[in-house]
């Protein structure tokens, strides 16, 4: 998804605000999956991720974690999975834009619910915010769908079955 352009430079509260959520991910919930889950055979699967050809929705996890410098997470991937097909990156702003969207789309989970709650300390992002909750509401449910069972399928292909970029037009005509 394209970003907008910033018209002014981040205030300090804002970046103050940003590095809470990006503290609240990496400093909380990242190493509470990794207590609860380990990270047991995580190597085999990125690695295998990163065989499969460009264009596949594992391919695109694989080279997002290693953008990142991060690793797989058990029980963690699927979440991964949703930065790559519904293309957000893990940027404080595009985190929450992603849990708008998984809310609008059907997750209610605690996890979801909750680090969109540090969407409140992010008021210019509200209206944004909004929009990527309305985009889920118009895209086919994806909560459910694992990282198993679509790393080796194209991207694309899978973008369109979830109505992906009809969600997007439908922002226009709003």
């Amino acid at each position: 998804m394209p970003q907008l352009p910033t018209t002014a430079p981040l205030n300090r509260y804002q970046q103050l605000a940003r590095k809470t959520i990006e503290h609240a991910r990496t400093s909380f919930l990242i190493p509470i999956f990794q207590r609860l889950y380990g990270c047991q055979n995580v190597t085999v699967q990125q690695q295998y991720l990163q065989t499969l050809p460009p264009g596949t929705l594992g391919r695109g996890v694989a080279d997002l974690l290693q953008r990142h410098q991060l690793q797989l997470i058990p029980h963690y991937e699927d979440h991964d999975l949703k930065h790559v097909l519904l293309g957000y990156d893990m940027t404080p702003e595009d985190e929450l834009k992603l849990k708008a969207f998984m809310c609008g789309n059907g997750d209610l989970s605690v996890t979801s619910v909750g680090f969109l709650a540090l969407g409140l300390l992010t008021p210019e992002l509200w209206p944004q915010l909004a929009a990527h909750y309305r985009r889920g509401r118009r895209t086919q449910p994806v909560r459910h769908w694992r990282l198993t069972e679509y790393a080796a399928h194209d991207l694309e292909p899978l973008r369109r079955q979830i109505g992906f970029y009809e969600a997007q037009e439908g922002e226009a005509q709003v």
